[in-house]
């Protein structure tokens, strides 16, 4: 597997919108990563991942002092390092790029618990050997929270 190299983009803050910095492509879900933004805030970070020339991967992290406190707490108080959105390229996925991307990512933001809310990617976040926290009233009717070791 050819290593990854990471860039963390800014988004364009100029005007009265903020756009969010990725370009439009085939291979990523469009409307979680091109548009505007309302209320961007500097704790939220984007990340595009590379092999070579290839974005393979996408990231949108926000660091926040507390998670959601409908879930049971994980011991280790925060901030943590919430991702909010992480996808791989149709043709990178299931190659290990995923697993290189959040271990960059932990690596980036050690000491900094990192946390992830899954609706469909309870395999990958279990494979990682995150910590897997329910809803406390309605698991049935909320995503899993999986939180990294710090």
């Amino acid at each position: 597997m050819t290593p990854l190299t990471v860039i963390r983009l800014k988004p364009d803050t100029s005007g009265p919108v903020v756009y969010k910095p990725f370009s439009e492509s085939d291979d990523f879900t469009e409307d979680w990563w091109v548009g505007d933004i309302y209320g961007f805030e500097p704790t939220q970070h984007l990340y595009s991942f590379f092999v070579g020339q290839d974005e393979v991967a996408r990231v949108e992290i926000e660091i926040q002092d507390f998670i959601n406190e409908e879930y049971e707490q994980p011991a280790h108080p925060g901030p943590y390092a919430v991702i909010h959105f992480l996808e791989v390229s149709g043709d990178y996925r299931r190659k290990g790029y995923g697993t290189e991307a959040v271990q960059m990512l932990a690596e980036r933001y050690a000491g900094t618990p990192p946390v992830a809310f899954s609706a469909e990617a309870d395999d990958f976040w279990g494979s990682l050997g995150w910590e897997r926290y329910e809803h406390a009233t309605e698991p049935y009717r909320h995503n899993s929270m999986f939180v990294g070791g710090a």
